[in-house]
């Protein structure tokens, strides 16, 4: 499951720049305004980042191909391929985070133009996640195709989303002056997350889907890494909860995302990625040979 490396980085580092785009432009959607106003700074720094980590994502992923020059011919089969659906909405959701890159950092005056730009943005960054989600729910698959694949999908997406955005506009902007509290929410996304890992997490979760009779060898993934991602993810919500008892996130302190917040982040991160090398793990490759 190692080997499996760039999936992990190219799904957790995917979902959390969804979940960053998501998270810091519906509060302005809902109330039809745009961060052009008052927000351009840290709204550049956002989109910076959510391109940057999606192109770092993408990169990484051809690391997992056996002839990464061929990879245009992934793309060639959407009307019946999640796989080239999934590279539709990366490119998609990429092209439409430098679109609006450009209208922040040109001061366009065109409210109208980058309103539907960011609700177009949201939507392929939506059909992103749900193309790499169904791409796992496979018939032949049952270790993936219960409900713990989207659930944990969604929740990387959120908690990390959550995360990152407050360290952004924390650190540019200064704590408190954003609407939604990204903390609390983060921090019931990180314990929500951890109950549906300890209860649906395939093979070692305690309702967690078990191996049935099948010709496919049957993966089997390190009980450490379930232990790992339950730690980590436990770690990120004290360090969470720490930094909202502290008051960092108080409008009358200074600039910068503080200690609890960063150690949040990196537990969280560190927990998700443990979590999707144990979601790997739970389908051996072709020819792999199992104790």
């Amino acid at each position: 499951m190692l080997r499996e490396w760039p999936l992990v980085v190219f799904t957790v580092l995917g979902q959390m720049a969804v979940g960053v785009f998501w998270l810091f432009h519906l509060p302005f959607l809902v109330r039809f305004r745009t961060p052009l106003y008052g927000w351009r700074t840290s709204w550049l720094f956002v989109l910076a980042f959510v391109g940057l980590v999606t192109a770092l994502a993408a990169a990484v992923s051809f690391f997992h191909l056996r002839h990464p020059l061929r990879a245009r011919f992934a793309v060639s089969n959407l009307r019946s391929s999640w796989l080239s659906r999934e590279i539709l909405g990366e490119l998609a959701f990429m092209a439409l985070v430098a679109a609006s890159g450009w209208l922040a950092w040109t001061r366009a005056p065109a409210p109208g133009l980058i309103w539907a730009l960011l609700v177009a943005g949201c939507l392929a960054g939506g059909f992103f996640l749900v193309s790499m989600i169904r791409l796992y729910m496979l018939p032949t698959l049952p270790a993936w195709r219960g409900a713990h694949t989207p659930l944990s999908f969604v929740m990387t997406t959120l908690a990390l989303g959550a995360l990152a955005t407050e360290i952004i506009v924390r650190a540019v902007a200064g704590p408190g002056v954003f609407g939604p509290d990204l903390m609390v929410g983060a921090s019931i996304v990180i314990a929500a997350g951890i109950l549906a890992a300890a209860l649906l997490a395939p093979r070692h979760g305690v309702l967690g889907a078990r191996p049935v009779p099948s010709l496919r060898p049957p993966g089997v993934p390190p009980r450490s890494f379930h232990w790992a991602r339950l730690a980590c993810l436990g770690t990120g919500l004290v360090f969470a909860v720490a930094d909202i008892a502290s008051g960092a996130g108080h409008i009358m302190n200074e600039k910068g995302a503080g200690a609890p917040l960063l150690l949040a982040f990196a537990f969280v991160l560190a927990g998700e990625a443990a979590g999707r090398l144990h979601f790997y793990g739970l389908v051996a490759r072709p020819g792999e040979s199992r104790p």
